[in-house]
């Protein structure tokens, strides 16, 4: 069974660097590019499929600064994967005074 490998912030810069160097080095994973821009993402998993043919390469958009957006990828991810190996957090984020990040990670996490 395939490692299953979520990289935030994938579509460019030092994100996007990750996913190349990853698949370089394993192309036997699932690699799950987390992006803002779904065409930006569309876009970086194309070239990175044109690389690396045998790899698997897929997209969820996500904004990390809006809980929703978060909380309904991590819903999406759950159904699409049950597990994930190794999650890479590269996307930039400002925490809220609001949000409560122990009932975050609680709901991100419980099974």
């Amino acid at each position: 069974m395939r490692k299953v490998v979520l990289v935030t912030g994938a579509s460019s810069g030092v994100g996007r660097a990750l996913c190349q160097r990853l698949l370089e080095a394993d192309d036997g994973l699932h690699l799950c590019l987390a992006c803002r821009n779904r065409a930006r993402a569309e876009a970086a998993r194309d070239a990175l499929l044109a690389a690396r043919p045998r790899a698997q390469v897929s997209t969820v958009q996500v904004d990390v600064s809006d809980l929703r957006s978060v909380l309904r990828a991590a819903r999406e991810l759950r159904r699409r994967f049950q597990r994930l190996d190794y999650v890479y957090l590269n996307a930039g984020i400002m925490p809220s005074p609001h949000l409560n990040i122990k009932a975050l990670f609680s709901s991100l996490f419980s099974s």
